[in-house]
Formats: structure tokens, sequence, C-alpha cells
């Protein structure tokens, strides 16, 4: 199996979706550092804690769209990595050699999964401490709570790769792909849907995005995480929270309706159930 994981790792990173998304990814760094230059510039260097409030939470705000757009591009690339991994083989008839010898089909499943978790957890890992990087570099600030902030950002990965591999042992290449990916909206609009809801106080459009997020809980990670950077921010020098909740300036990028511990204790058990249940699948499927 971990032979197995080692081969798909380095045969993921030769596919020419992880070279587009490398791609992409530096025209959006680029673009992003650009902006954080002209919105930024003024504050450029400053001490972010004795500076302005407002100040360190426009470069707080700035971070979190950046975040919150970066997570389509990861999650574009677990989806498009991973729909075909088993779909993909069987359609071309690469997946017969393996599943004559003696590996176990449970095996070449996670093998699979974990080479591409591989993958994905670089991927983003990099991709996150970029974005923080720039962000640094522009206004000195270091995000409040990085290290916590960046488990968060790459377990989002994590849980679309699981509803992936799980589509790619059902259905066809595409079917797996419309399957994770429609699942994905679903989050995102759920998620919208709760933040707005906390927004305008109404309960009953909260309660639609929790359910939402018990579907597929990929938004609620990203609420979390953005919890996690304003709940660190560092207290004193004027910045009385009291009366005041920073989340209302990042809107509904923001973390109105914050996932509580045991929504990442169920997105972790939902990673690992979908994952059980492709291997059950794949177990029983005629290829």
């Amino acid at each position: 199996m971990w032979l197995l994981a080692l081969l798909t790792f380095r045969e993921a990173w030769r596919k020419k979706v992880v070279l587009v998304a490398g791609v992409l990814t530096l025209f959006f760094l680029i673009l992003y550092g650009t902006g954080l230059h002209f919105i930024l510039g003024d504050i450029v260097h400053q001490d972010p804690v004795a500076g302005s409030f407002f100040d360190m939470m426009e470069a707080i705000l700035l971070f979190s769209m950046g975040v919150y757009l970066a997570s389509f591009m990861v999650a574009g690339l677990a989806i498009l990595a991973a729909a075909g991994s088993i779909a993909g083989e069987i359609e071309n008839g690469t997946l017969y050699p393996l599943a004559v010898r003696p590996l176990l089909r449970r095996d070449l499943l996670l093998g699979k999964f974990f080479g591409l978790a591989a993958m994905l957890l670089t991927y983003a890992a990099l991709f996150f401490l970029s974005m923080a990087g720039l962000i640094y570099w522009q206004t000195g600030l270091v995000v409040p709570g990085l290290l916590p902030a960046l488990c968060l950002f790459i377990l989002k990965p994590m849980v679309i790769l699981s509803v992936t591999i799980l589509g790619t042992t059902k259905f066809t290449t595409l079917g797996s792909g419309v399957f994770a990916f429609g699942l994905y909206i679903l989050s995102v609009v759920g998620g919208m849907m709760e933040q707005i809801g906390a927004l305008l106080g109404s309960t009953v459009i909260v309660y639609l995005g929790v359910v939402t997020n018990l579907v597929m809980p990929a938004d609620a990670v990203y609420r979390r995480l953005v919890a996690t950077v304003i709940d660190r921010i560092p207290a004193g020098n004027g910045h009385d929270f009291s009366f005041f909740n920073p989340q209302q300036i990042l809107g509904p990028f923001g973390s109105q309706s914050t996932p509580s511990d045991w929504m990442l204790v169920y997105t972790l058990f939902y990673a690992v159930f979908m994952l059980t249940v492709a291997v059950n699948i794949f177990k029983k499927r005629d290829i």
C-alpha cells in the first residue's frame, strides 16, 4: 500500500492538472500580492499590534478573502486529481494488471488516497504559507494563530478528497467529478447562508446552513479557520472587543456562526467514514 502511495504521489505531480494548478496558483499569488501592495501600501511595515485596529483588521480581511478564494483552487485540484483515480483507470483498462496481482483492493484504494493526500497537503500548505508570507511582507503582521489555521486549511482538501474517492469508486470519471463538485458547492452556499442568517438574526437560515454543513462540512472548516485567526488577535493597545465583534468587519467572509469543536470532530469522522464506504464499495465492484 505504501509503495503504491509513493508511486501515486510521484505520478500526481506529473499530471497536467497539477502543472496547470501550479501555474494558476503562481498567477493568483502575483495578483494577490499586487493587490495587497496597493491596498495596504499606507500601513506597510508598521507594527500592526501597536497601530490602528482597523488597519490590522483590513489586513486580516484581505487574508481571509484570499484564503476563501484559494480554497476553491485547492478544492478544484483535489477533485480533478482524484476523480479519475479509480474510474479513469477502469475506463482505460490500466487498473486490470493491478487487480489481478496479489494486492488487496483496500490497499490499492488506500494507496491512491494517501498518495494524492500527500500531494494535496504539500500544495495546500505551500499555498497558505505563501499568502501568509505576502501579508507579513506588506504589513509586518504575523497572521494570528498561523499554525492551527494552517492545519485547518489542509484539512479541507482531505474532506473533499475522501468524497471524491468515494465518487470515483461508484461513478464514472465525469460522474465522480460532478458528485464531489456538487457537494462542495452545496457546502459553500450553505455556509454563506449560515453567515448571512447570523448577520440578519435569522435562526431558520442558520439552521439550514448547519444542516448543509452536516451533509458536506468543507465550508465549516474555513469558518473555523477564520474564527481561529480572529480569536487570537493580540489584546491590548486599545483593542477592546467587549462591545464589538471583529467578525462583523469580515461580513460573509467571517464566522458569525462559528463551528464548534464537535463539528471538527464530526468533520474528521466524516472523512474517515467516506473513505471507509469507498473501500467497501470498491471491494464489491465488478471491474
